[in-house]
């Protein structure tokens, strides 16, 4: 609804640069995406389809290409509030595609992501009078290049 500067649009709406169903694929070939920018986008991802749309954001973003999430958390009221959202997140829930001890416990998860920053915020002051926090996850695609630190 309120895109950024320099970045193309994905929606199911008119009036973005590609309108689609995200759930049934991009339409961007493998490594060729460099930041995929997803605020106030995965909790309308139904459930069944999270490990699947987050697969798919992985096998576009090139070696060392950014996922930026920012979405309501379970840890307060917007999460649910809202009839349009479908899945629900809270900073836990990027265990599975940042951590082995995790991952394994959903075979299906072939994304395979470092975290860079993980923190839960009130975008505003009526978000905080609202209890509405968010949590934000900036996630690094890993796909064979060399990495720096622990990576598990």
């Amino acid at each position: 609804h309120n895109p950024t500067p320099g970045y193309q649009t994905v929606d199911q709406y008119p009036g973005s640069d590609y309108q689609l169903d995200v759930t049934k694929g991009l339409p961007f070939a493998d490594n060729s995406v460099g930041v995929i920018r997803a605020f106030d986008f995965l909790e309308h991802i139904p459930i069944g389809q999270v490990v699947p749309f987050m697969n798919e954001c992985y096998r576009v973003l090139a070696p060392g290409g950014w996922m930026l999430t920012s979405t309501p958390s379970t840890d307060g009221r917007g999460a649910f509030q809202d009839p349009t959202h479908v899945s629900f997140w809270n900073a836990n829930s990027f265990w599975y595609y940042t951590q082995q001890q995790h991952r394994k416990y959903v075979p299906d998860i072939t994304a395979r992501f470092q975290l860079t920053r993980l923190h839960n915020y009130f975008p505003s002051d009526w978000h905080a009078r609202n209890n509405i926090p968010y949590v934000a996850a900036d996630l690094w695609a890993i796909k064979g290049q060399e990495v720096c630190g622990v990576v598990s």
